[in-house]
Formats: structure tokens, C-alpha cells, sequence
């Protein structure tokens, strides 16, 4: 936990248009990483859920934009798309880049371009709302403030849980390399809104301490949250701020990770428990978070066993609710509830609890307490340790605990939000998108002279040669540019033939150029002199003619320069390999780190800003020189670096060719220049350790390899005592490697969509093979991957039942070397291809089977039965291990029927799962019940019900509470969740369709879809 050293500021809120009220409505976009439905919970999902529903009440036309694509932990995506649409709200699903990015984060940015774009094709928006968090909008901003697109659209920027505060608080590296440059694009976001509406003045204030630069607009308003819209049921007596109240129960609610305090809670029980006033009962209410850095990395659920192991009280992790349901919980009796986070915004948990009159402890960290009336501070609010939190439960627990207020009423509150809206409606209605968005960053109204049409700047682009072989392209691709002015430098005695010819060139096709030589001075030093001459509004540089200029970039810059007089400007660069070079900004961590932060070495810098700045530095280097210029103005005088987010720029190069001049040495040094000029010698020898390219601290790529390998040839280093065939021949998901062509394989047998995930970003698959509903599929390893980084990549096989999936994480260590793991086998290539091969043998496909001989009769197949109950009686012997009684080649040679029913004997399946019959059970003769056991594998405490419906009806249901001791023979807790289901008469009819589910998911037991045969009830 962090001590702040900053004080906490004042800042303006929305309560003036508290009660406005309009008759014009808004075009709304709420661009979202996450939304109630397609996530549980959390706040930034709870509070654009209900402002979409609110302002779509009130008649505005709402649109949410899921950045995450069709990525959602529940349901289908088609689903959530249905239930926004009931209340008038379109759902879409952001479809994100394809094309391969050369920059800081290729998961990030391509998200980043896809929403720019998609905002781009859509008619006009009068508002769009997101959060900071991820930088989604980053390219759509900057868009913007250069004056080329959603000139007539207001972007307010929501302040939630930046990265760099997530960090700083839980005092925590960043674990996740591509979350470097996302939290520089959560910055820039900030910087670049129209209006940044924080939650907390907390949270804005960390945000100015560490080097934002908020908006003239910033306020501070409570998160929208209409109560009405969620369905609570409340069971206990009424209650009201002020009633104390007396209760044994605590209850942890929140996240169970790191950040919301879950050691510290388990320290302070610790401290309860060893004083002898313990509570009765405690409850763990959240979803699991990260295994916990601070306890070895290990996982939550396995850190709160091994704590309730010394404990005397009562231990329940209720982890499966959604909110209504959790709001119900914390309701259906009287207790306190704890949220003892280590840093908070503006807390969701303590919202719902002060709306629903709930006595808590928080910790007063954060936003927290501007939630809270001052009066209650001192009941409900202490500092974050265990020591204090253990003395307040002990006091709460003895005394009561009071109900503490709002610092806000939530229904003025509402008011304000929607106030607030119906007036952008008038404001917007009066007045242009542009002149609206003026007003509300309360600077003078357009003059007439800036209603008119801009007057173009002028530009002189000053190109240094690097090379012959390039240059004519270049100068070719000037021609449809039209710059003001060409200046040609040469330094290399060789190079001066070439240059005379591309100078008459331009000339000969009405363009002014000049041929400005500096025979044997430093690259730099010839830049700065012509710089120093510059009379043009805009000066573009370019090291080198690999990179010419494509259709636009000239009228473009000339109208970025109009809106942007301060900032430096580049271009997204298109490849011929086709890849996107495609800068971020003047990171400079993300630049030493990943490189391409800055970009191609084509620059723009205004007028103003060449004798602000001090210029390039006097080396002669191939590749830096620019960057460091960009770096070092961030640094120095705080210029940024905006790029335009279209391909004005491309590149001549492929991108080998490109990687080969970035990284050398020379090139890393001047790029780590503002960090390495520093005055504290810690922090320059930090910067001068190698972080990009072939001089990064790891191992060199020869030493991964034996002396057999090319340098060309993929090597993979996967588990060596792990077997790699199918050791589930019932398996309908499996993944493989082909590690000669660094290609993952999959396989999936049975109807249904076939998608591949690699950490969270939908990927493109192709189909190699196909038999019937059998597929096999490969996904090839990106060469562009970056070195050092790890993919999660993720398999499924979806349909209306359920969806199966299979999960391989790679890491990439070096150029065409890699490390595969799994929890599963990883199959090689021989076995994914024989498991598809033999998919007739193994598989009931609907297809295949239409085509096959009809299963027995039901004589025959009783006689199977029986045979197989003997042959199991002679097998099983006590006290040892038994032995499959038939071997896999005999078990396959039989028919389909025969081969089900032996493998619901021997109880084998080879998928996850959370609750099954035992098939022993099930073939008694004459059954007047079913027995079996159900259970949350991740919840164990947790008692299910079961129900048993015939044709769809519920007829009768059961707790799985029983203790039955033979259900433990394979995991001791079963024996304490078992049932018993009474077989209704109804269910002894032949056509009979009889199913055990579990009721609180109505997901259908294993084993549990039964049909009654001649006095026998046997699984389907």
C-alpha cells in the first residue's frame, strides 16, 4: 500500500444541469472494454449500463461499441445483441484489425485502429463516451485534436483504473509487457478528451501528481448507477441510515484479489480468531482475481482454505453470482460488509452498499471516502492495515455497526446525468458539433475569420539521401503531394550525381526544389542548418527515401498544422510485405522497450516549434536520429508526437530489411538518450542495459539449437516426459503442433463454430481438412510475433449446448524459437492427424451415423448390459486398483450401443466436470430412485440442487447434501454431495425423455439425460 505525497484538489461538477430538460435528442456512443451482460460485473461494465439504458429511456438513440470484440464470459454474443436491442440500445462488436502491426503492441493497437475506423464509417455521433482504461480510443482522439475527423463529435473520457495507478497502489511491476504501451494510450486519452469526468478527485489528482495533463473541462461526478434497474430482494426487517446493527456475519465483498484486500481481511479474521471473538460465519462474495505475488503466487481459493484451516467459524466462497444476486445475498439477512481495498476510484461496492442501506468497513483509501458523509468517516472508514480492521469487526461484532449515509443522493445524482445530456441535446442544436465542443471547454466562441475556410499552411520537406536505389520512387511520389518547397541533402561525395537528378526532376514537373550539399558534415548538423532557413509553416523531415509519401499525407499535414501548432507529426506506414508500421507517440519507454513507438523517420514540425526546440543531434547515424529528436522534445519541453492514424506513408522496405537497420547499437542509444541523460547515475546505467533487439538480456538464438538445426529451421521446447498422443479417445476438442512449419493444429469433431483465440483477439483459422462434422484446422505462428512475449491461445468448439475448448499458451524466446505448454496433451502432428483420420471409429457424428447399420434391437442391447455388469463384478476386487477389463482395441471393434453403455460403467469421461451421476447407479433393475452426486468444483462448500424433469417438466428435486460414503472412493468431499431422486411413474414411459440438472444453472448432470427401457433406466 502507497502513502500518497500529493494533497487532494478541488474540482467543478455537473450538478448545474440538474434540471435541464430538452426536447432534442443525441446520436450516443459509449465505446466500452467492458458492459453488464457480456461481463459479469465490475464498475466501468455497471456504469455504461446503465447510462446506455437510462439515456436510451429518455428517448436519446444509444449505440455501444464492445471493443473486446465477440469475446463475452457468458451466453452467445447474438444473445447480449437481443437484450440491448429490447430497451433500445445497439450492441456492436468491434471487429479488430487483421492486418500484422509493426509497433509497441500488436494486441492494443490493432483494437486502437479498429475502433478509430469504425467510428470513422459510422454517420455522425454528437457524443461519445469511454473510459481511459486500455486507451481505446487513442487513434480516435488524435484523429481529432489534428482536426481530420469527428470534427462535429464531443468525446467524454471517463477516469476509472488506469494501469500506472493499478501498479503504483499494489506496488506491483508490470507484469504484462504489451500493458506498457496501453498505459501510455490510457494517458493520452485522458490528455486528448473533450471532457474527463472522474469519479473520484482522488484518482484525478494521482493522475496530475504522475505527469497527466488533464483537460480546462475535467469534473468530478458519482458514477451513474439507477438502483431501479436492479432487481434486489430484500428479506430483512427495514433498514435506514443511522439503525445500528448487531450481527455475527461478515462478509467479503468485492474481487478476491490483491488490490481489494484480501490478505488484509484474512489477517485481521487471524487476529479475531487468536483473541477468542471470532465471527460466526464469513463469506467470501467476488469473483477469484490473481494468484496473490505476496503468498508465493498462490491462488486464491487455495489461500483462503489454508487460512480457514486454523479458523473456528464458518467459511463460505460464494464466487458465482452476478449483481443483482450478490446484492440479494448481502440482503437475505442482516451482516457487515467489508471492502478493505488497498486503493479504490470510486467503488462500486460501496455505491451498492450505501444504496441498500448495508453496514460496512472500508478502508479510507482512494476515492472512497468522497462516497461517504463526512459524520460516518470515522464509523465505517480505517486506515489499511489488519491491526485497525481487526479492532473495528471486534467492536462491530460486540457493539453493532452502524449503517452509514451517501456524501450524494443517487437520485439527484440521476438528474444530473440525464440533465446534463438534455443540455448537449440544446447545445447541439443550437450550435455545430465544433462550436458546442468550444463552449464546453469554456474558451472564446469561433470568430467569423475561423468559421471561414483555413488557409492551407505551407511545407518544405527537406530529405536527406541515404541511398540511390530509393530515391527516384520518392521524388516520384511527390508529384501528386504538391509541397511548397523540396530540399535536397546530400552528405556522401557518391550520392551527389543522384541528387542533381532528382532535384531537375522535380523541377522539369513544376515543383520548387534546391540541392543543398553538405559533403562530409554530420547528418544531424546538415538538418539543423536547413531547419535554421526555414520560411515555410511546416518543415518535413526525412532520413532516407525508403519511406516516400502516399496519396494524402501533404493535405493532411497541411490541415493538422492548422489545429495542432505545438505538437510534432508522422503517419501510420504501409509495408510491402503487408504490415503497417504503426506509431503510437513520444513514449519513450515503449520506444526502448519495443521500438516503432515514434515510427518511420518521417517527421513534421511546425514553424513554432523548430526554434523551441533545440535541434537534431550532430551524429551521422543511419537510423535514431529522428527519434531521439521526437523523445527528446517530450522530455525537455513536453511536445507530443500526434500520428495520423490512415497509411499516408510507405515503405520501400520489407519488414527484415527495416529490423536490420533499427536495431543496432548505435540506433538503441540514441532512442534510451532521454533516459540516459540523467542526473542520477542509478537511473543512466538502468538506461544503458540493452532492451530491444539482438542485444536484449537473453539467450542467443544458437543457443537454443544443436548443431543439426539451420538458423532457419523452427525449434520448439515443449514438456520431454509428457506423452504426445490422445490419451482421451472421447475427446471432441484437441490441439497440436506442427513444429516443423511452427503451426498449431485443431481438431474438432461434432457441430458447431470453430474459433481461435490468442490472448483474447480472435484470429483467422484455415480448414485443412473435413470429414462430415469432423475438422481440422491450423493456425500458423505470426513471424512478427514479438521476442519475449506470451500468447494464450484458446480453441473452441461452440454450439447451443455448450462450448468445449482446449488452451495452449506459446512463448516466443528468439527468432523461430519457441516454448509450448499445456494442461492438456499437445499432440504431435502424426496423432492430430490420425485423431482426425479416425474419427468413424472413435465418434458418433450425426452424419456418419445416418449412414451406418441402426442400433440393435432392445434385447440385444439388455444382454450387452448384463454381460458387461458381469464382466465388472469379476474385475473389481477390494483394496487394489482396478483394471480396464477391455483393451482399446476391443472396446473400439465393438458397436457404437455396446461401447457407450461399457463406458458408462467404468464412469470414464475425458471433459471437465462440476457434477455427475455415478452410471453404477443408474442400470439397477427396477429402479425406484436415482443416486448420485453434484457438486462446485470451485466452490466445495457450496450445497447444489438437483431436479428431475420427464419431457421438460420438473417432477421432483433433491439437495445434494447427503453424506454417501462409496460416492468418496475417488475424491473423499463427494461423499458429502450426495442425492437421492425419487423416479416418478412418468418417467417410466419408453418415449420418456427424463434429464437431472442442476437447478441453480440448469446444467444437465453427466450422465443425467436418462431414458427408461424395459424396466431399466439407462443414460443417453
Amino acid at each position: 500500500m502507497q502513502i500518497d505525497t500529493f494533497a487532494i484538489e478541488a474540482f467543478p461538477n455537473l450538478d448545474s444541469y440538474a434540471s435541464h430538460t430538452s426536447g432534442n435528442k443525441l446520436r450516443v456512443c459509449i465505446a466500452t472494454e467492458e458492459i453488464l451482460g457480456p461481463v459479469r460485473n465490475g464498475g466501468i461494465a455497471s456504469t455504461y449500463y446503465h447510462l446506455a439504458k437510462g439515456l436510451a429511456a429518455r428517448d436519446h438513440e444509444v449505440h455501444i461499441l464492445y471493443l473486446k470484440g465477440e469475446s463475452v464470459e457468458n451466453e452467445t454474443p447474438q444473445h447480449w445483441v437481443k437484450h440491448f436491442a429490447e430497451f433500445g440500445v445497439a450492441l456492436h462488436y468491434l471487429q479488430h484489425t487483421t492486418e500484422t502491426i509493426v509497433g509497441p503492441s500488436q494486441n492494443w493497437q490493432g483494437r486502437y485502429n479498429a475502433a478509430y475506423r469504425w467510428l470513422k464509417e459510422q454517420q455522425k455521433f454528437d457524443v461519445v463516451h469511454s473510459s481511459e482504461w486500455r486507451g481505446g480510443l487513442i487513434y480516435a482522439l488524435m484523429a481529432k485534436k489534428l482536426g481530420l475527423a469527428f470534427q462535429e463529435t464531443l468525446f467524454i473520457i471517463k477516469t476509472s483504473s488506469p494501469h500506472l495507478w493499478n501498479r503504483h497502489y499494489q506496488m506491483q511491476p508490470i507484469a504484462k509487457r504489451d500493458l506498457l504501451p496501453a498505459s501510455f494510450a490510457e494517458q493520452k486519452c485522458v490528455e486528448l478528451g473533450d471532457i474527463v469526468i472522474g469519479g473520484s478527485a482522488h484518482l484525478l489528482c494521482f493522475m496530475k501528481h504522475v505527469g497527466y495533463q488533464l483537460p480546462a473541462a475535467t469534473y468530478v461526478q458519482p458514477n451513474i448507477l439507477d438502483f431501479s434497474e436492479i432487481d434486489v430482494i430484500d428479506q430483512r426487517p427495514p433498514r435506514k441510515t443511522g439503525d445500528r446493527i448487531h450481527a455475527q456475519e461478515l462478509t467479503f465483498f468485492g474481487r478476491l484479489e490483491m488490490r481489494k484486500g484480501i490478505e488484509l481481511f484474512c489477517t485481521a479474521l487471524d487476529l479475531l480468531e487468536r483473541e477468542g471473538t471470532p465471527p460466526k460465519t464469513v463469506n467470501f462474495l467476488g469473483k477469484y482475481g490473481e494468484a496473490l505475488s505476496n503468498q508465493n503466487n498462490e491462488k486464491v481459493v487455495d489461500f483462503i482454505n489454508r487460512k480457514a484451516k486454523s479458523w473456528s467459524f464458518e467459511v463460505n466462497c460464494v464466487t458465482h453470482l452476478n449483481q443483482p444476486e450478490a446484492l440479494s445475498f448481502l440482503c437475505s439477512r442482516d451482516m457487515i460488509a467489508v471492502m478493505p481495498s488497498l486503493i479504490e476510484n470510486s467503488t462500486m461496492a460501496v455505491y451498492e452498499a450505501l444504496e441498500h442501506n448495508i453496514p460496512f468497513i472500508a478502508t479510507d483509501v482512494g476515492g472512497t471516502p468522497e462516497l461517504i458523509a463526512k459524520e460516518d468517516h470515522s464509523a465505517c472508514l480505517i486506515p489499511p492495515n489488519a491491526y485497525e480492521l481487526a479492532g473495528r469487526l471486534k467492536s462491530a461484532l460486540m457493539e453493532g455497526h452502524p449503517i452509514a449515509g451517501a456524501s450524494f443522493s443517487n437520485q439527484d445524482n440521476l438528474k444530473t446525468w440525464y440533465g446534463f445530456h438534455a443540455y448537449l441535446g440544446d447545445l447541439y442544436a443550437r450550435n455545430s458539433g465544433k462550436e458546442a465542443t468550444v463552449t464546453l471547454n469554456k474558451l472564446a466562441v469561433l470568430n467569423a475569420k475561423e468559421r471561414q475556410e483555413t488557409v492551407a499552411g505551407t511545407l518544405e520537406i527537406v530529405v536527406l539521401l541515404r541511398e540511390s536505389g530509393t530515391a527516384m520512387a520518392f521524388a516520384k511520389a511527390l508529384l501528386s503531394e504538391l509541397p511548397d518547397k523540396v530540399s535536397i541533402l546530400v552528405t556522401l561525395p557518391e550520392l551527389e550525381e543522384t541528387a542533381r537528378g532528382i532535384v531537375e526532376y522535380l523541377q522539369r514537373n513544376g515543383i520548387s526544389s534546391r540541392l543543398c550539399p553538405f559533403i562530409g558534415f554530420p547528418a544531424g548538423q546538415a538538418f539543423n542548418r536547413i531547419m535554421d532557413e526555414c520560411s515555410a509553416d511546416a518543415c518535413i523531415l526525412c532520413d532516407g527515401t525508403a519511406v516516400h509519401f502516399a496519396s494524402g499525407f501533404c493535405n493532411d499535414i497541411r490541415v493538422a498544422i492548422q489545429h495542432q501548432k505545438n505538437a510534432i507529426i508522422s503517419s501510420f506506414v504501409k509495408l510491402p510485405d503487408n504490415k503497417i508500421v504503426m506509431p503510437m507517440g513520444s513514449d519513450i519507454v515503449s520506444e526502448v522497450v519495443f521500438g516503432n513507438s515514434v515510427g518511420a523517420s518521417v517527421v513534421c514540425i511546425p514553424k513554432k516549434l523548430i526554434a523551441q526546440l533545440s535541434g537534431l543531434q550532430p551524429y551521422d547515424l543511419r537510423f535514431g536520429l529522428l527519434q531521439e529528436y521526437v523523445l527528446r522534445a517530450k522530455n525537455e519541453h513536453n511536445t507530443d508526437l500526434m500520428v495520423i492514424p490512415e497509411c499516408r506513408l510507405a515503405c520501400a522496405f520489407e519488414l527484415g530489411e527495416l529490423t536490420e537497420q533499427q536495431n543496432n547499437s548505435n540506433a538503441s542509444y540514441l532512442r534510451s538518450m532521454p533516459l540516459i541523460e540523467n542526473d542520477n547515475i542509478a537511473y543512466r546505467k538502468l538506461a544503458l542495459l540493452p532492451h530491444t533487439g539482438h542485444g536484449s538480456l537473453k539467450l542467443q538464438p544458437k543457443l537454443y539449437r544443436d548443431k543439426k538445426r539451420q538458423d532457419d529451421e523452427p525449434v520448439w521446447l515443449v514438456h520431454a516426459d509428457r506423452s504426445r498422443k490422445l490419451r482421451n479417445r472421447w475427446s471432441k476438442v484437441a490441439i497440436g503442433l506442427d513444429e516443423s512449419a511452427s503451426r498449431i493444429l485443431c481438431v474438432a469433431i461434432g457441430s458447431g463454430e470453430r474459433s481461435l483465440f490468442a490472448n483474447g483477439t480472435k484470429q483467422q483459422i484455415s480448414l485443412i481438412n473435413q470429414t462430415g462434422e469432423t475438422t481440422l484446422h491450423a493456425f500458423d505462428i505470426p513471424k512478427d510475433w514479438p521476442e519475449g512475449d506470451r500468447y494464450n491461445i484458446k480453441f473452441h468448439l461452440a454450439n447451443k449446448d455448450r462450448t468445449r475448448s482446449q488452451f495452449i499458451r506459446v512463448i516466443k524466446l528468439s527468432r523461430n524459437v519457441f516454448v509450448a505448454v499445456s494442461g492438456s496433451v499437445i499432440l504431435n502432428r502424426d496423432a492430430a492427424e490420425r485423431m482426425f483420420s479416425q474419427h468413424d471409429t472413435l465418434f458418433k457424428i450425426p452424419s456418419i451415423a445416418a449412414k451406418k447399420k441402426q442400433p440393435e434391437s432392445i434385447s440385444e442391447l439388455k444382454e450387452a448390459t448384463k454381460r458387461t455388469l458381469k464382466q465388472d463384478k469379476l474385475t473389481a476386487y477390494s483394496g487394489e486398483k482396478r483394471k480396464l477389463f477391455l483393451t482399446a482395441d476391443s472396446l473400439i471393434s465393438l458397436h457404437r450401443p455396446k461401447r457407450k453403455l461399457l463406458r458408462l460403467f467404468r464412469g470414464y469421461s475425458g471433459s471437465p466436470i462440476k457434477a455427475s451421476i455415478p452410471p453404477k447407479e443408474l442400470f439397477a433393475l427396477n429402479p425406484t430412485h436415482i443416486e448420485g452426486w453434484a457438486w462446485d468444483r470451485r466452490d466445495t462448500s457450496k450445497k447444489l440442487t438437483v431436479i428431475l424433469e420427464v419431457n421438460g417438466v420438473a417432477m421432483t428435486e433433491a439437495k445434494a447434501d447427503r453424506y454417501i460414503a462409496r460416492f468418496g472412493s475417488r475424491n473423499q468431499k463427494l461423499a458429502q454431495h450426495g442425492f437421492i431422486l425419487l423416479v416418478p411413474k412418468e418417467a417410466r414411459d419408453v418415449n420418456a425423455e427424463v434429464t437431472v440438472k442442476v437447478k441453480e444453472d440448469g446444467s444437465i448432470v453427466r450422465n443425467g439425460k436418462l431414458r427408461y427401457l424395459a424396466e431399466m433406466l439407462v443414460a443417453q
